[in-house]
């Protein structure tokens, strides 16, 4: 009698911190530790909140886990490889392809369009995804509500609007993560739960994980899994809305297809 067919080994995590710590030597020779034993998995699709102060080491952990840095002890693996086995070239594409990042000032390219700004990742891709790159642009822009501002500069856009190219940028390369650095950080409280909803859904509809690093705790409770960073160390919060998912009331009833057009 034939032997059952085995399952299939599970997929690992997209990203695994174990017991990891970041620390610098500072001019006395003494050792800063700003993270220290964080503990973390991440998987595909899902969406996590961390919440901290400033100074608790939030650019450290996002730097960690954007592969801009590595840890000084402890581990952390990326799809299964431990980071400490990529060259630096080896990083650097995996940011580039599989990493979105979004940030609080927006850092948009202040000479040129909502458009260019968009496709400009996509310079770095290759085949009909780069003959393609202002098609795949546009329809990003006008997934997140601004099909019709196109071709408008920076200046001429509201808070609102520039961080929603921000945030077209960071998907339109279809990354598995994103890392949302005080996505909200620049807007005013309305627009900001707009605009994390629409984040939120769009990283859903396209599988990336969403990790939104915030000292806003109304904006980490949108996550299906939310911690507090406090100390360097990261700790185990309350669960936000079940899988990750905003319901529309949470950001204003404002979602993707009735964003205002000033926002």
């Amino acid at each position: 009698m034939s032997a059952p067919p085995q399952a299939p080994d599970p997929q690992p995590a997209l990203i695994e911190l174990q017991d990891a710590s970041r620390s610098v030597r500072l001019p006395d020779d003494s050792l800063l530790t700003i993270l220290a034993g964080v503990n973390l998995t991440v998987q595909s699709g899902e969406h996590i909140g961390i919440v901290g102060r400033s100074g608790t080491g939030k650019s450290t952990l996002l730097n960690l886990l954007g592969l801009l840095d590595r840890p000084s002890d402890g581990a952390m693996l990326w799809a299964g490889t431990p980071v400490q086995r990529l060259s630096g070239r080896a990083a650097a594409r995996i940011r580039g392809r599989d990493i979105g990042f979004v940030f609080q000032q927006f850092n948009l390219l202040p000479g040129r369009t909502a458009l260019e700004n968009v496709a400009a990742p996509l310079l770095y891709a290759t085949g009909r995804e780069f003959r393609r790159r202002k098609d795949i642009a546009a329809a990003m822009l006008d997934r997140l509500g601004l099909g019709h501002r196109l071709d408008e500069l920076p200046t001429n856009l509201s808070g609102g609007e520039q961080q929603r190219v921000a945030i077209a940028r960071a998907l339109v390369r279809g990354p598995r993560v994103v890392l949302a650095d005080e996505p909200t950080g620049a807007l005013d409280v309305e627009t900001g739960r707009m605009v994390m909803g629409m984040l939120d859904e769009a990283t859903r509809e396209s599988g990336s994980a969403l990790i939104t690093i915030t000292h806003d705790p109304a904006i980490a409770m949108m996550a299906g899994r939310r911690f507090r960073l406090a100390g360097g160390r990261l700790h185990p919060g309350e669960a936000g809305h079940p899988g990750g998912s905003l319901h529309p009331a949470a950001c204003g009833n404002a979602g993707v297809a009735n964003a205002e057009e000033g926002a």
